[in-house]
């Protein structure tokens, strides 16, 4: 049953490979110049050149037919390698120009949002009084909104870093079972909310984590953020902490909508929201999943999950553990 499950899988790849207007809308290119067409035309030129030596080599005697015909052969060859290496470089080119462009641009917009975030703030905390409901509420929702605004920009700016190499991250150790209990807090208002049961299970006596506590933090954030919002109202999440040879593992399992099995390899890769999950939750961005599994490869660790449509989803991570 597993054997046909992959044949069919890789089936599937084979035929999305082949599909060229796909690639082109996908890459924002011309069909000629996606790299399966280029290949295409390369195993095309590579197996027409084959026969033509052949038939040349074989109709022909004299040796200065077959030098001419082998120098044609290579001549060819080298063009359309050129063609391919011309391609790939100008992709390279291009999106290391995007990373530079998303970098410098969610610098640029992090101090505006900065100073809307501290005006939002010292309106709601010290002029409060001086203001209508009606007003208060409109300054909440602009504090709400500039809030998202932040996320996405730091997002943009750790996807950015991380296309470039230039995460940076400082390993020490922390206690990870409180710094989960606290995320868990902070969510209580919403979970409360959509009637959501959360449970922590957590070991006894575990050693402390080895990682950047802050990038770690931003890893539980987004799993958990990813579980409320997938949950449905009255369902439950299961939070498991305990300890796996040199590692401590993180669990949380949810009976949310889960993601659908066609979709299960793409689940990591940037800007991936399965079609579900976008119909049952507007908002996102699908970068989330894609930063925590950079994040945590970097620190030494592991991320996995398995889904089931319908029914939820696990995912879990481990870090190296202290003594």
């Amino acid at each position: 049953m597993e054997f046909c499950k992959n044949k069919l899988k890789i089936k599937i790849e084979f035929i999305n490979d082949l599909d060229l207007r796909k690639q082109a809308q996908e890459l924002g290119i011309k069909i000629w110049q996606t790299p399966s067409f280029l290949f295409i035309v390369f195993g095309l030129a590579t197996t027409i050149i084959m026969a033509a030596t052949y038939f040349i080599s074989k109709n022909y005697e004299n040796p200065a037919v077959l030098v001419v015909s082998e120098c044609l052969v290579v001549v060819v060859i080298f063009i359309v390698e050129m063609l391919v290496a011309r391609f790939i470089e100008q992709m390279a080119r291009l999106n290391r120009m995007k990373s530079e462009f998303v970098s410098i641009a969610s610098h640029q917009l992090r101090t505006p949002l900065s100073a809307v975030k501290w005006e939002a703030e010292l309106l709601l905390k010290k002029l409060k009084k001086g203001l209508s409901k009606k007003q208060i509420n409109n300054i909440e929702s602009i504090y709400l909104i500039n809030q998202r605004m932040i996320h996405l920009v730091n997002d943009l700016l750790d996807v950015a870093r991380i296309d470039q190499n230039r995460l940076i991250l400082r390993k020490q150790e922390f206690d990870f079972s409180k710094m989960v209990e606290e995320i868990v807090r902070e969510v209580v208002p919403t979970i409360k909310l959509r009637h959501i049961e959360i449970r922590i299970n957590a070991k006894k006596d575990l050693p402390m984590a080895v990682g950047d506590p802050e990038k770690v933090r931003l890893v539980v954030e987004n799993l958990l953020d990813n579980a409320v919002k997938y949950t449905t109202s009255g369902g439950k999440i299961g939070i498991k902490i305990f300890k796996t040879g040199k590692y401590l593992s993180f669990e949380i399992k949810d009976n949310g909508v889960g993601i659908p099995e066609e979709q299960l390899n793409r689940v990591f890769e940037k800007f991936f929201r399965s079609d579900n999950a976008a119909k049952y939750q507007t908002e996102g961005t699908g970068l989330g999943l894609y930063i925590a599994k950079n994040i945590i490869e970097q620190l030494g660790g592991e991320i996995w999950f398995r889904s089931i449509e319908n029914v939820g989803s696990v995912f879990s991570f481990s870090l190296p553990s202290g003594k």
